[in-house]
């Protein structure tokens, strides 16, 4: 009997997966129009750059994100903190395997010292017909910043095209303050547009905070832009 061929993913389908071994540079604009307490509204700009290697006949991905604070309630400005992570790929029938080492890093301010906080993370990404779901978690360790973050993944891919997903969702657990400082909601929804073998990707995300702690966003409006080339 002869096999049946490989089901070949859309780009559509591959987008939600954060793990997934391809390269792409995403720029997106998060407003805040309520932040804890404060009747200020906030503003962020992110830039990221996902970037697949291979290194000892494995399958790496590293991935920089770098966040740019526009406006915010106390009226500070400027490269805020950033992030890095590389992973080794494990690609399986039923989906990606993923661990390796990241980073969180914040930027000196007039009231604090810049910070390095190293850690493990790890993920796993199934796929069920168009569907995708799964568990991305980082870990990031230092004397002064101690957190860990959870990301559920969960996505349809409708058609090459649309597709839907929760989007960039941290949980976040704060060792320091003993817990959890972001439990969010959050809805995402995904456009492919394709030239050739060249692909651009617009997404816009709704997320709510549900836990009301000081100095975090509430709500938070996402739309951001990735140029997918050529893999």
């Amino acid at each position: 009997m002869a096999q049946q061929p490989l089901h070949q993913e859309s780009v559509s389908e591959k987008v939600v997966n954060p793990i997934e071994f391809f390269m792409k540079f995403t720029v997106e604009n998060k407003y805040s129009p309520s932040v804890g307490d404060s009747r200020g509204e906030e503003n962020e700009v992110e830039g990221q750059f996902v970037i697949p290697f291979e290194a000892f006949t494995r399958q790496n991905l590293a991935r920089i994100r770098i966040f740019f604070e526009t406006s915010s309630p106390d009226g500070t400005h400027g490269l805020s903190e950033s992030e890095a992570f590389d992973l080794i790929l494990f690609p399986r029938s039923w989906g990606t395997f993923g661990f390796g080492v990241t980073a969180h890093m914040t930027a000196e301010t007039s009231k604090s010292l810049g910070t390095v906080a190293p850690g493990p993370a790890v993920g796993a990404v199934l796929k069920r017909g168009k569907w995708k779901y799964g568990l991305f978690n980082q870990n990031f360790l230092s004397h002064t910043f101690a957190e860990t973050e959870l990301q559920p993944i969960l996505g349809y891919a409708f058609n090459p095209k649309w597709g839907a997903e929760i989007g960039d969702a941290q949980y976040t657990y704060d060792w320091k303050k003993d817990r959890f400082t972001l439990i969010p909601l959050s809805a995402q929804l995904n456009r492919i547009l394709s030239r050739d073998k060249d692909h651009i990707h617009l997404f816009f995300r709704a997320q709510y905070n549900l836990k009301n702690e000081s100095g975090s966003d509430m709500w938070t409006l996402t739309a951001g832009i990735s140029l997918i080339p050529e893999q």
